[in-house]
């Protein structure tokens, strides 16, 4: 056609973000477990998940800790780590690590790598520091592209603490492996219930007052550190077990119990307790756990657990016994909610925009 011009639109390639997940331990023997099939790829925070969303998301361990070190020099090297690791990530967009004290800020000396902050417990960090900590801490949050915290009442508080732009601080539900903690058929045997955990803020103590007066016996997947100065009662038994034994110690559990502390208490995470939540839902149990605000993102009381308040061992034992008479729907609730919602694959399709747009 006389005076038209053509035009040739060229389509620019795909660029795939390149995240690097920078946990704040080894995952080297979980992944191989993982792949066998011999344990749960919950910890790995969707990692694995994430090629199939588009995102190559590989897993960097620190150099300065990938040998093990005690004593001053392990402390020393514990935090070094934090400034050296930009440099090492010369092949990525974005770090996706809990590392929150001094990664965000060595990454702004090193153009084109994002820093996104995963909240553990940021909360409760930022409350029990010194005021110069609290503005380190703050600022150091400031030079991140976004932080992803794990529940509404976890973003608000932190916030409300640091003032950072709310634009950039997400809420992403955890998730959990629902291939491996799968319902099962409840094994032949005495019903008990049980308690797993080591997070700091366990209320354990309030759990064996609980049961120390229930014709149940109880069985306790925890820590030794967990019952330092407890006295269990002679129908209770406590252990330290792998992911296999715990699997089936859910099977067999008639109730499942997460005894926390009050909000306000200073050790632990204010998201402590989720993951023992989550496995007891993906396996149909019936579960009782201790009020906590950011508990609401992830279960209805009464519908997918038994709430009771934070250490007060008469109404926990209460709970019990009326689960023991009469589960109801709770474990079939629990774990159609996971099947909904709360898997390891939800939670990479809720963090790959934000890596997307972090990549930008």
């Amino acid at each position: 056609m006389s005076g038209s011009t053509a035009e040739t639109i060229l389509t620019p390639p795909v660029s795939f973000p390149r995240v690097a997940f920078v946990y704040p331990n080894s995952r080297r023997e979980l992944v191989a477990d993982v792949a066998r099939g011999e344990a749960p790829d919950s910890i790995l925070l969707g990692q694995n998940h994430l090629a199939e969303l588009g995102i190559e998301a590989t897993i960097h361990e620190p150099r300065l800790t990938r040998s093990p070190h005690s004593g001053l020099a392990h402390r020393v090297t514990w935090n070094l780590r934090e400034l050296t690791l930009p440099w090492e990530l010369r092949n990525v967009d974005v770090a996706f690590t809990p590392l929150a004290n001094l990664l965000p800020l060595a990454a702004r000396a090193r153009r084109g790598l994002r820093i996104v902050v995963v909240n553990y417990g940021l909360c409760m960090i930022y409350e029990r520091s010194s005021r110069a900590r609290r503005r380190f801490l703050a600022d150091s949050l400031r030079s991140a592209a976004a932080v992803v915290c794990l529940g509404q009442s976890q973003r608000e508080q932190l916030l409300e603490q640091t003032g950072l732009d709310p634009a950039r601080v997400h809420t992403a539900l955890l998730g959990i492996d629902e291939r491996f903690f799968a319902p099962r058929a409840t094994p032949e045997g005495e019903p008990y219930v049980l308690t797993v955990g080591k997070d700091l803020s366990r209320d354990f103590a309030t759990f064996v007052e609980a049961v120390r007066e229930l014709d149940v016996r109880a069985e306790l997947a925890v820590y030794p550190r967990n019952l330092e100065g407890i006295e269990l009662p002679p129908n209770a038994r406590a252990r330290v077990v792998g992911p296999a034994e715990l699997r089936d110690l859910y099977a067999g559990a008639a109730c499942v119990v997460i005894p926390q502390r009050r909000p306000e208490y200073p050790y632990g995470s204010e998201g402590g307790g989720l993951t023992s939540l989550l496995e007891s839902m993906a396996m149909a149990r019936p579960t009782v756990i201790s009020d906590r605000p950011i508990l609401h993102d992830y279960v209805r009381d009464g519908e997918t657990a038994v709430v009771v308040p934070p250490e007060d061992p008469v109404a926990l034992a209460s709970a019990i016994e009326r689960v023991f008479a009469d589960p109801g729907s709770l474990g079939a609730a629990a774990r159609n909610r996971v099947d909904a919602e709360l898997t390891t694959r939800h939670l990479a399709e809720r963090l790959a925009p934000i890596f997307r747009e972090a990549a930008r």
